[in-house]
């Protein structure tokens, strides 16, 4: 055989072996972007999908407004309402994804036209939600008035750690429950707000309002503002209201009484403008421009811990000691 054949042959050889190490090198390359490229998407498939809300109902007559609210109710769906300038939106806060507005449809197909929306806000859900029946007057002075005392002791105001004396604890706690009653309102929800509000300390608040050119701090226990105190007596004194003092209080300091039938006052009327929801009541009672809804939050976290303060307190059986000095 030739030399140059044989040569020719190596080298021919060696071309192909050096091709295909080539091929070898960009098939390994492939496989690695390949496997690269297929983790993120494998990973995404794994990623929780958005919840949302769902929008029953955008309605203008308020009549027709609180029969949907009736029936939410009765369905017992949490659900909130937000303002257009055509209608008030009514949103169910479930929180599903898009397998979940199938499930809601088919549980509720009177709600045919629901869709699903942002979710704009998770409501609180204590636990328990309420008391049922509520106490007597009597239970609730009782058992309230001594946990108002140690919240008072503790609050954030008392710097001091003063206490509350028992004849004034009573006070407020009967102030609170009569005021509760009269307008039809969860006197632990009026006692929530004083509580978080203030911790019962009967004070001068929003102390920056008082750099602006027409100050308008907050007074007292609930921390109303003078210009909402007046607008409310306006109101109490047109619906001749009983409890309303027969001159506007300059400082609601000095009127315990008046500023609870005040803040009772005023969340009865907020929870008729929200087709009887408390979250949203309490929403509005906070009163800032842009919604605070930490605020409900913390009120209902109040709540909760008065509903089970009084639970327990109310299981415990009487101390004799307090039969013997009673004696």
């Amino acid at each position: 055989m030739d030399k140059r054949q044989g040569m020719s042959k190596d080298i021919t050889s060696v071309q192909f072996c050096a091709h295909s190490e080539l091929l070898s090198i960009q098939s390994i390359i492939v496989l690695a972007l390949l496997i690269l490229f297929s983790v993120p998407a494998a990973a995404d498939d794994h990623k929780p999908e958005t919840v949302y809300d769902i929008q029953c109902g955008c309605l203008a007559n308020p009549a027709n407004a609180s029969q949907l609210v009736l029936r939410l109710n009765k369905l017992d769906l949490p659900w909130y309402s937000r303002r257009t300038d055509l209608c008030t939106r009514f949103i169910v806060d479930v929180n599903v994804d898009r397998k979940g507005h199938s499930t809601f449809m088919t549980t509720y197909p009177e709600f045919s036209d629901a869709f699903l929306v942002e979710n704009y806000w998770d409501l609180p859900h204590p636990d328990p939600k309420e008391i049922s029946p509520l106490p007597t007057r009597d239970e609730f002075i009782t058992l309230m008035a001594p946990y108002m005392q140690r919240q008072y002791q503790h609050g954030y105001y008392n710097r001091r750690k003063l206490p509350m004396a028992e004849e004034r604890a009573q006070m407020y706690t009967r102030f609170i429950y009569d005021a509760a009653s009269y307008y039809d309102l969860d006197p632990f929800l009026l006692f929530a707000v004083g509580n978080f509000e203030t911790y019962f300390y009967n004070v001068l608040g929003d102390l920056d309002r008082l750099k602006l050119k027409h100050p308008d701090p907050a007074q007292g226990i609930f921390q109303i503002l003078r210009s909402t105190a007046l607008s409310i007596y306006r109101d109490m004194k047109k619906r001749k209201i009983p409890h309303a003092p027969e001159i506007f209080p300059a400082n609601l300091r000095a009127y315990p009484k008046a500023q609870t039938y005040f803040a009772a006052h005023h969340l009865h009327n907020l929870h008729k403008e929200q087709y009887g929801n408390r979250y949203l009541a309490l929403l509005a009672y906070n009163g800032a421009s842009t919604p605070n809804y930490d605020y409900p939050r913390y009120v209902m976290r109040f709540y909760e811990r008065a509903l089970r303060y009084f639970i327990q307190s109310s299981k415990q059986p009487p101390d004799p000691r307090e039969d013997r000095n009673r004696k």
